[in-house]
């Protein structure tokens, strides 16, 4: 594997669409590269991804999807969390990462922050801008991916895909 890889978790297909337009406005105003939504479960692996395949699915064999609630758009460190959205805090999604980390964390160590890149780069936000941003109060996770996530956005590539089980959303 010439480049890294990270786990992500992705909103199930209706929200997943309402966010990917969210993300299209949002690159577009800040001139950044369009990425699919997701939250990042355990990011930037730099091995075989191979050997997650059968230890991902199960995992993911008896999670149920995730619905997360919003807190705010907020504005972080660039490049990577330059705009987001922050959810809050939430046992299920907390348990089903720490599972995760315990099968990736010999590669890395990660800190798990449960949020939603709207742009990434380098860029200043005013204020204002940041009030124009509606989203949704909650969101559904109901996929798993693992994506080859080199510092190129535009290269980044999908490499693995699994779906939560059906059921309750928890």
């Amino acid at each position: 594997m010439n480049h890294p890889w990270s786990v992500w978790l992705e909103p199930c297909q209706s929200d997943r669409l309402q966010l990917q337009a969210l993300i299209t406005k949002c690159c577009g105003q800040f001139n950044s590269p369009v990425f699919e939504p997701h939250i990042t479960l355990f990011g930037r692996v730099d091995a075989d991804p191979a050997f997650a395949f059968s230890r991902l699915k199960d995992i993911v064999s008896t999670q149920r999807p995730i619905e997360l609630s919003t807190v705010d758009i907020l504005r972080g460190e660039s490049p990577w969390k330059t705009l987001f959205i922050q959810f809050e805090k939430s046992g299920a999604v907390e348990y089903f990462q720490t599972k995760i980390d315990q099968e990736l964390n010999q590669f890395r160590s990660y800190e798990f922050d449960p949020h939603l890149s709207l742009a990434y780069g380098n860029f200043d936000i005013n204020e204002s801008e940041l009030d124009d941003i509606s989203f949704p109060e909650t969101i559904i996770f109901s996929s798993v991916v693992l994506m080859a996530t080199p510092d190129e956005i535009d290269k980044w590539e999908l490499i693995f895909q699994t779906d939560l089980i059906g059921g309750m959303v928890l």
